[in-house]
């Protein structure tokens, strides 16, 4: 059902006239609201927790903001991953989303990304890069150029999203009847984006991308590549077996000379990020990330906060 959904999502999406997408998504009075004061309160009074992930971070802004720029997407949904996975690449949630943008599966299937027994694309991160970010486009599009709705459907769903609005006769995000997580994650990413600023690189990433043709084994795309299979699986937690199978093309990342060290702060290894499940949430598992009628973080941050 949720294959089929997104497939007419696609199709709906592809009669819509193609439009520039601006930056500076938010107007001045979203940052008055008490909902966004909030989440700018705790993250003021916790400034480690952005500059953990603004660390890990820094090997990937390079990659993905001419990616955004390529698209004519805000800059500022670079800082999204901040949200959704602390920019912990190897994040995966307890109800399966998984990688840097969270995907599950299904949507991640939907948008091209490969996922067998040898390969899981969710966790090649500028392949993934390249979905969410489709997906974004489509849905400020599917929305009218309406961010905050935009942003609801990729925690929540745009199927969930546009039953909201129907049922509420509004579309005001503010006033949708939707699930607590959603109400709650659309205004932690303003802050973030906010506290973070528009994004910039501070040093080249060490990482280089290669388009690889399969079907091919590790150790003869090594030898290709002129590094070890150690260093492959290092920084492509993409890679689960001895060979990639699929006639298609895989992105391969490999690290630049005198680099072969990842950068801490960039965690591979999936680490569960979440406190409790969020079911039904088509792309992203963040929404379990606060737990409805009680504080932000009312006992702890999730690992990497």
């Amino acid at each position: 059902m949720k294959l089929l959904s997104l497939l007419i999502f696609s199709l709906l999406f592809s009669l819509v006239a193609s439009l520039s997408v601006q930056a500076a998504p938010f107007s001045a009075a979203v940052y008055n609201r008490p909902e966004v004061q909030q989440e700018l309160a705790y993250l003021q009074k916790h400034p480690s927790h952005l500059a953990r992930s603004r660390a890990r971070a820094e090997t990937w802004l390079p990659h993905l903001l001419p990616m955004l720029r390529q698209r004519q997407l805000p800059l500022e949904l670079v800082w999204l991953p901040v949200v959704e996975s602390a920019y912990q690449t190897g994040a995966e949630s307890p109800v399966g989303a998984a990688g840097l943008w969270q995907f599950m599966p299904a949507t991640a299937q939907h948008f091209g990304l490969i996922i067998d027994n040898e390969f899981d694309g969710r966790y090649a991160t500028l392949s993934a890069s390249r979905a969410a970010m489709q997906y974004l486009s489509q849905l400020h599009q599917y929305f009218d150029g309406d961010w905050l709705l935009a942003l609801a459907a990729y925690n929540a769903g745009e199927g969930r999203v546009a039953r909201a609005i129907k049922k509420s006769g509004t579309r005001d995000f503010w006033q949708l009847p939707l699930p607590e997580e959603t109400r709650r994650y659309v205004p932690r990413f303003i802050a973030v984006q906010k506290l973070l600023a528009i994004p910039y690189t501070r040093t080249p990433s060490p990482l280089t991308e290669h388009k690889i043709q399969g079907p091919i084994a590790l150790t003869q795309l090594a030898r290709h590549l002129g590094v070890p299979v150690a260093e492959l699986k290092h920084w492509n937690g993409a890679i689960k077996g001895q060979m990639l199978s699929q006639a298609r093309e895989y992105s391969i990342l490999v690290a630049d000379k005198g680099h072969y060290q990842a950068d801490p702060h960039v965690v591979i290894a999936p680490q569960p990020l979440f406190m409790a499940p969020a079911a039904g949430l088509d792309i992203s598992a963040t929404g379990a990330l606060f737990s409805a009628g009680t504080a932000i973080f009312d006992a702890a941050p999730p690992p990497g906060w």
